[in-house]
This record gives C-alpha cells, structure tokens and sequence, in this order.
C-alpha cells in the first residue's frame, strides 16, 4: 500500500520532489489546491453528492409533500411505513418499537428496513412524518456522504493531488453496484458510505498504526451501522477485525495483540448496546438461501446493465443481470469499465515503477487483505458459478447452515473490496510523474465509467419518477369507528407467496396506517413467533370471532376457498384487494360482494397450475405465482385446497402431475389432516396417485400439505428451480 506523499510529488526511483514556487514565491495552484483544508474538501465533496443528487433524481423527494411517497413500491414502501410509523409513536425503550405495527408487542422497525437511527434522530428533532419523508432523506444523505466518505478513505490512502481525489470521488458516486441498490429499493442497504469510512479507518490502521483514534472510530461506527442496516454491520465488523489486528501482524508482541483485541472488543461492545436500545432480537425466523443469492464469477468483470455495452451474454441473463441461480441479482457487482481500465493501468504502472514500501507495511495489511479476500470468497458461496457453468460444489457443516443463512444474500459481500480496489490503483497513481498527462488519463476513465452508468441512472430516475398506481380505494378505512383499532392482515410475510404481495399487501398496510389503525402482520412482520403457515391460517380464521378488529384477507395469497370459509363464518364483504371482515357497521364503505366460489373439481378432467388457468385460485403458501408450465415449490411444506365435487361418495383417487420430480432427486410427502396419503421418492416418475378417504376434506374441501422429506443434503434452492405441479386429476375410487 502506498505511503502518503505530497501531493506535488514526482515519483523517480521512490524519491520524492517538490514543484517550484513562482517569481512571486507562490507555489502552483495545484499545489495550493492540493495543500486545501481537509474539511474544505469535505464540503466540496458534500456539493458534489448533493449535485449529484439533484441530477438524477430531485431534492424535493425529501420532503413529504412528493407524490411518489403517498405509493411507493415493494420493499421501499414497507421502509416507509416502518418510519411513519415510528414518527407517529410515542416514545419507548427499545427507542425504534412502534405499537403502530403490532397488536401485541411493539414492533421494532430494524425489522423494517427503516434505516432506525436516522428516524429516531427525525424523532428527536419534533418532524413528524407530514413534514418530512424520512427515506427521501435516506436517499439525499446517502448521495452527499458517499462522496465523503470516500474522500477519506483516499486521504487516509495517503493522495493528496486533488485531481486524483476528484476522481476517486466520481469513481466512488458511479459504482453500479450502488445505483442497483437504490433502483432495487434497498434504501438503508444503499448507505455504502459506512462501507468507505470503515475501509479509512483500516487502511489509516495499516498506514498509521492503531491509534486510539482509530479504535474509537470503529466503536463510534458499529454503534452507527447496526442501526442502519445488519448486512452493512456484518461487512463493517470484518473490515474492523482486519484493520485493528495491523499492528499485530506488523510486529507481533502482547501489546499490539491486546490493543487490536481491546479494539474489537469496543466495537462489539457499541454494537451490542445500539442492538438493544434499537431493539433487535435474536429470534428472526429461519432463513435460507445461501448460495442461492450468490455472486456470479464473471459478475465485476463482464458488462451488464451498461450504458456503453448494454449485457453482454457471458451466462443466463435474468433483467439484464448474470444470473444462473434466479437470485444472482443480489450479486450485481459490475465495477464499470472506467473502473475496469483504472486497474491494470495501475498494475502496469506499478510493474515498471514499483513501490517503496517501509518494513511491516504488507505485514500489517495481511489481515485486512484476508478479510477481503474471505468476503470475495463468501459473496461466491459454496456453490460457485461461471456464468451458467457451476463448479463442483463445496460441502459446509451442517453446524454453520443457520450462520450463513442469516447472511444468506452472500452475493453482497463484494462490496468492500469493490471500494478499496480503485483507491489502492488511485495511490500508485497518485505517484506519476507526469502530473498532467495522468490527469487527462483519469479524466477520461471517469468519463467512461459516468457513461457506462447511463442506463442505471435512466432506471434509477424512472423508479422514483411516479407513485405505484392506486391499486383500492383507501377512504373506508377512514371509518371514524376505525381509528386507534387492530387491522390483522392475512397472511403474514412468511406465508405468503412470490409476486405482487409486496406491492398490495404493502400499500393496504400504508393507508391502514396512515389512517390512524394499528397494523398486524402482512408485509411489517418479519418474526412469526415460530408458528408455521397451517397454524397461521387455524388462527386467523378463529380470530374472526374479535369483531373489534378489522380483519383483510388478501386473495391471491389464500385460496379463494379459505377465503369463503372466512366470509362463511363472519361478517365479511369484498373489495379490490380480497376480502374485509369485522363488526358490519365499520365495513360498510367495503362494497363489494365476496369472490365467487372456484368450481369443483370435475371427475376425469385435469386441472392445471399454469398462467391463467384455474388452478392458482387453490394454491396456498409454499408456491410460486404462475408460470407457463405451472407453479414452482418455493418452501419445504406447501399447500393445496381443493374443492371436491357435492355429493361425492366413497373414497377418491386424486393424482398429482409434478415438474421435476424425478430431476430434482427429492422425496414428496402428500399428507391431509397430518395423516400421511403418499410418499414418493423421484426414481419413481414425476406423478404421484393417492387415495383420499371421504372423512379428509371437510366442509367440501380438500386441504393437502406437499412436503419435501428432509435430509436430501441440497438446499430449497435448488429444489425450486426444478421442482413443482403442473395439474392434478381426481378420480372415482
């Protein structure tokens, strides 16, 4: 790693030089620019994230007055009613739980991607969510610090030309990977600049040593991350260990190996006391994943989503994106061509000038180079893939599945040295000698790389252009008799399937909230309480007997047979999105008859799953939407409610055609009323036939539970990229 010079520096054999001063005595203006206060660069790098800002997107978004916050999309709108909901709360410990989202205990909105400590601030501040769009700030912020934030880190690398800190400055605002998390809605995920001041605070630990500055800047930073996002935390406290172990490989002795420990043990110390006034809990259900959302091999190096080369077809492309598992987007890591030239330009540079480095630089850089090298390899996972050719995959203990899995979006974990690689070429730059001529250079890759960024920029403007389309109308939840009541919303996030319920389920919640009801499940609620879908069902059905609370089933998400079981048993009329049930004088601005009932099933003739056929309107949790052969399984357990045929005797012969089956290796358990009816393993072909005694439905419904026998040793991964029903078929017995 270079050592700092000045910034006037000419590098000729590792000796440094200095430009003359004028007749006057004055030195060159590039030298006074680069001798510039660090805190004037600061503000000018602020001016430059905030122009950037106002560029591709507008500074009115951060107020709440913008029309494209009354809809916003997807994940972005469950970040939205966390905050709101938050700014309309009192205050309690933990500082982020809002009993605006919970009929029971309040809910911390960390579990709301929120971005917590930046509203709890708004909070403290008296702007409520009618003057301000908290995630509108978000965005402005993360804008204007990530240019700081890389100024530095390129200071803390030891540049000083201010062309060079330009550019590294562009280069770290035009990073793709970047604008994709912003486009992809992942607004606190997007606070790359934590990622850039935790890399300045290592490299001034390689450099410098482990100064008490530096162990309290990482303290001060992990008591700030896990308040924005976990991911972010789990990248920070890697970067930390590295940096603060610098001293200990530089020179090993008790001293340094207690400084870089004592270091550690700060950070996690901050972070552990940020997680319990935030409100974090250790129960978040059971994640899984891994090596699904994985990184792509070719995924820095080869262009996609490119303003100068659009995609070029180096694997399977998924929206543009190299993606050979359906979950690779989470790895777009494509570093821009600018960025791409920058890098074996400095590595010719360095290869005919080399780098005086002193005694125990490298070594003290080991242990952040580990870490970096240790976060490429996760962000690959187990499973690696070269655009759609996988390498044998890497077995892992069975111990660390559950570790992993709560990072399962590995494909992530490029970023931090996806940041330090341009800097590092940057400083060996920084030593040309040829000052003018290396300017134009950069010059001209930034150029490239803000060109190459084009087509991001046009898709980042387009996401936050419009709100969503009103999918209902919001004004009979502004009932009178409604307000400070329960809205229980049906089914929670972990039932529901692939598809529109971000956006419907989303948006239900957000007028709910907005028109001052509590707000149950849905789309807010990450933590199940370890109950399965089947017993979520049982209790929302029995819960219809509380007719203080307003209870929404959606359609497209229950079958539409539970869905008339529900209007059956209370007092429930229709509307856009599914289904209101509650006390009839508080659902009377609901005005719609409740769905049709879906035909039964008719002997001899096959049902199918596939786009727009019948069969989705059986589906319950477990199945992906519809695709042009069928439905995808997307959970271990998945369920199915057939409508039987009125007036059916005897027992039935019910076959179910799977997709798959027999590629997939699995084993398919079919059970009804958690009594076994079939087993079949994939050897034996893709359909599987069971006798359905009469005394298994009930009320002239069939509920069936398809679940996959564990201890196959693959993951629900691969399962559901070849598993899945395409139609079944009933018989007389």
């Amino acid at each position: 790693m270079p050592q700092p010079g000045h910034a006037t520096e000419a590098s000729a054999g590792g000796r440094h030089s200095f430009a003359p001063a004028d007749g006057a005595g004055r030195r060159p203006a590039a030298a006074r620019a680069d001798r510039s206060p660090a805190w004037l660069q600061a503000v000018l790098a602020g001016l430059f994230g905030l122009a950037h800002f106002a560029l591709l997107l507008r500074p009115g978004l951060v107020a709440a007055g913008d029309a494209f916050w009354q809809r916003p999309p997807g994940d972005m709108a469950m970040a939205v009613i966390g905050a709101e909901a938050l700014l309309r709360d009192g205050w309690r410990l933990p500082l982020t739980a809002t009993a605006l989202l919970s009929a029971g205990a309040p809910l911390p909105i960390v579990y709301t991607d929120s971005m917590p400590w930046l509203v709890v601030l708004l909070k403290a501040l008296g702007l409520s969510a009618d003057r301000v769009a908290p995630m509108g700030l978000c965005i402005m912020l993360g804008f204007v610090l990530q240019p700081v934030a890389a100024l530095a880190l390129l200071r803390a690398a030891g540049i000083r030309r201010w062309e060079v800190l330009l550019a590294g400055i562009a280069f770290a605002s035009f990073v793709p990977a970047w604008i994709m998390r912003l486009h992809m809605h992942h607004l606190a995920l997007a606070s790359h600049w934590t990622l850039l001041l935790a890399l300045a605070l290592a490299v001034q630990a390689v450099r410098r040593g482990v100064s008490l500055a530096v162990m309290a800047g990482f303290a001060a930073l992990g008591f700030l991350v896990i308040g924005l996002h976990a991911y972010l935390w789990a990248m920070v406290a890697g970067v930390a260990l590295g940096g603060l172990l610098a001293d200990a490989a530089r020179r090993p002795a008790a001293g340094s190996v207690l400084r870089g420990g004592v270091g550690f043990a700060g950070f996690l110390a901050s972070s552990v006391l940020a997680a319990w006034l935030l409100g974090y809990q250790t129960e978040n259900g059971t994640p899984t994943g891994f090596g699904f959302f994985s990184m792509n091999l070719l995924s820095p190096a080869v262009p996609q989503l490119s303003g100068l080369f659009g995609t070029l077809p180096a694997g399977p492309l998924v929206n543009g994106i190299i993606d050979a598992t359906g979950g690779q987007y989470e790895g777009f890591n494509y570093l821009g061509i600018g960025i791409l030239l920058l890098l074996p330009a400095a590595a010719l540079h360095l290869a005919r000038h080399g780098v005086q480095a002193p005694p125990g630089l490298w070594r003290a850089a080991l242990p952040l180079g580990l870490v970096l090298f240790g976060c490429l390899l996760f962000a690959l996972s187990n499973r690696i893939l070269i655009g759609g050719h996988p390498l044998p995959v890497i077995p892992l203990p069975r111990s660390l599945d559950g570790l992993v899995n709560q990072l399962r979006a590995s494909g992530r974990f490029l970023w931090p040295l996806a940041y330090l690689l341009p800097v590092l070429a940057l400083a060996v730059l920084a030593r040309a000698r040829h000052r003018r001529a290396m300017g134009a250079v950069l010059a001209g890759l930034v150029l490239l790389q803000a060109g190459d960024m084009a087509q991001l920029d046009r898709m980042l403007r387009a996401t936050f252009r419009e709100p969503m389309p009103a999918d209902f109308d919001p004004s009979p939840l502004r009932h009178p008799g409604l307000e400070g009541r329960t809205v229980m919303l049906h089914p929670p996030l972990a039932c529901t399937r692939p598809g529109k319920w971000p956006l419907d389920l989303s948006q239900f919640a957000m007028a709910a909230m907005r028109a001052g009801l509590r707000v149950e499940g849905g789309p807010v609620t990450r933590l199940t309480d370890g109950r399965n879908c089947e017993a979520a069902h049982r209790d929302a059905l029995a819960g219809l007997a509380d007719r203080d609370r307003l209870h929404v089933f959606f359609a497209g998400q229950w079958p539409d047979s539970l869905l008339l079981r529900a209007a059956a048993s209370a007092s429930c009329r229709g509307f856009e999105m599914g289904l209101a049930c509650g006390d009839p004088g508080l659902i009377a601005g609901f005005t719609e008859a409740p769905p049709a009932a879906p035909a039964p099933l008719q002997p001899g003739a096959e049902l199918r799953f596939a786009t727009g056929e019948g069969g989705s309107r059986l589906l319950g949790p477990g199945w992906s939407m519809p695709e042009r052969w069928g439905v995808r399984l997307t959970a271990p357990e998945a369920e199915l409610v057939l409508p039987m045929p009125p007036n059916w005797e005897g027992a039935a012969s019910l076959t179910l055609r799977l997709h798959g089956l027999a590629a997939s290796g699995q084993t398919v358990i079919v059970k009804a009323k958690g009594r076994e009816l079939a087993r079949q393993a994939g050897t034996a072909g893709n359909s599987i036939t069971l006798a359905v005694p009469p005394e298994d439905w009930e009320d002239g419904l069939l509920a069936l539970r398809v679940l996959l026998a564990q201890g196959g040793g693959a993951s629900i991964d691969e399962r559901q990229r070849v598993l899945g029903l395409e139609a079944v078929r009933l018989e007389p017995r």
